[in-house]
């Protein structure tokens, strides 16, 4: 094999043995960005009309207190308006990405979003952020 062969297969080589370091698993986001996914989740299921799978994106708390309020099931709350209208979720999730992150333990805010006055509050439950309010 000429020296120059020998030099490209061992660089490949190389970047081969360097590509399979640290375990395979891709790295976990830092919390504010899973923070930051998790609304961009909930806002563009209830951008989809999509109310279960906004409600699957809630906590269990928040998703009683909306049925409570409503008199009716979460996703039958969302679909007769409690749900934010389409024109505020989009203004809500375009500022996701620069939105301010604070986390406090198993608790965050994101926002303000849109026209909200007050940051979406999360809480982080069996490893996901799930929105609470």
């Amino acid at each position: 094999m000429s020296p120059v062969l020998r030099g490209a297969a061992l660089a490949a080589a190389g970047a081969l043995a360097l590509g399979g370091c640290g375990g395979g698993a891709p790295p976990r986001p830092a919390p504010e960005d899973a923070a930051r996914a998790a609304v961009r989740g909930y806002l563009g299921a209830l951008a989809a009309r999509d109310w279960a799978g906004a409600c699957r994106r809630m906590t269990p708390g928040a998703q009683r207190d909306l049925a409570d309020a409503a008199g009716r099931s979460c996703p039958r709350a969302l679909a007769s308006g409690a749900a934010p209208d389409p024109a505020e979720l989009e203004s809500a999730r375009r500022e996701v990405a620069g939105a301010d992150v604070r986390i406090r333990g198993q608790d965050a805010a994101v926002g303000p979003l849109g026209t909200a006055q007050q940051a979406l509050k999360l809480r982080r439950v069996g490893g996901r952020w799930l929105v609470t309010s």
